[in-house]
């Protein structure tokens, strides 16, 4: 990962942890720019689940800017879908415990591209949002609230099965 990426990733967090929500929001602020100009990398990124909750985190920002948010949750939608291939456990069940409160929490931003993906026939394996798609029972109502919670639901129970599997 690029050094300052690392370098705003690490100073983000470490601020939202002594809750100097200033610093949180200019190196979130930093990072939210750095993908607006490489977008790209976020497919190629070391720490996604660092980088995926700096974007959490800053949804609950009072941000009156609903296009803004809603790149905020893709792309810690997408943070946190890649830390789920995350060989170590302790990553992948906090990725899947994050994306989980994701899509109940913060839905109202994630909608658009849940909708999109569910209107698909066929799993498009360059849209992240396309598990909503490929997992989904055929007889699900299209409701889009209902489709959130059963992928919250799916992730939890690939959490609980990992956990009784150790």
């Amino acid at each position: 990962m690029d050094n300052y990426l690392s370098y705003n990733a690490i100073m983000a967090w470490t601020a939202f942890g002594v809750r100097d929500y200033s610093t949180l929001e200019h190196h979130a602020n930093e990072i939210y720019n750095y993908f607006v100009h490489k977008p790209l990398e976020l497919l190629t990124i070391d720490s996604p689940l660092l980088i995926g909750k700096v974007f959490q985190v800053c949804l609950g920002f009072q941000e009156p800017d609903q296009d803004i948010q809603e790149v905020r949750a893709e792309n810690a939608f997408l943070c946190f879908s890649k830390a789920l291939n995350s060989e170590k456990p302790n990553v992948h069940d906090e990725a899947a415990a994050r994306l989980m409160i994701l899509l109940i929490k913060w839905q109202r931003y994630l909608i658009k591209k849940v909708e999109q993906a569910c209107m698909g026939q066929n799993v498009n394996p360059y849209s992240f949002f396309s598990m909503f798609n490929y997992e989904l029972p055929n007889d699900m109502p299209m409701a889009t609230n209902t489709k959130m919670l059963f992928a919250a639901y799916y992730l939890f129970d690939r959490i609980i099965d990992n956990i009784t599997v150790r």
